[in-house]
């Protein structure tokens, strides 16, 4: 997900959508392999400070969900990218039933935001969400 900053105004672009017009959502794909169900998404700052909680009943292989940001999360993100941090305090945790096993499966991501490129009037960042577990 790149993060442009143009003119003070943050502007998320899912590099994987063609698309010119504004994007406040991010995409995800192929949960639990494509056999993801009763999918709770929780994205939150430190471990408490829920920003946004979003219910999805299935998510198929080929297709992809469209998560949109709210306004917190975005002031997040623009709170992170002021204070020149790389890694944000936004997290997000993903619980969902495995349609096979039938297993009730539980992922934390911590969003990490590197600077991308500088031009005049435009900033470009990253924003990549690792599993918790590697950097802790």
């Amino acid at each position: 997900i790149l993060i442009t900053r143009d003119h003070n105004q943050l502007q998320l672009k899912n590099t994987g959508i063609d698309s010119e017009s504004e994007q406040d959502y991010m995409k995800l794909y192929n949960l639990g392999g494509g056999a993801a169900k009763n999918i709770k998404i929780e994205i939150y700052i430190g471990s408490e400070d829920v920003l946004q909680e979003k219910y999805v009943n299935i998510l198929p292989s080929k297709e992809g969900y469209l998560l949109p940001i709210n306004k917190d999360v975005f002031t997040e993100i623009e709170n992170t990218i002021q204070n020149n941090g790389y890694q944000s305090d936004l997290n997000v945790k993903i619980t969902y039933k495995h349609n096979v096993s039938r297993k009730t499966q539980e992922l934390h991501l911590n969003g990490k935001i590197d600077s991308f490129n500088t031009y005049d009037e435009k900033s470009v960042y990253e924003l990549q969400f690792f599993d918790k577990k590697q950097y802790n």
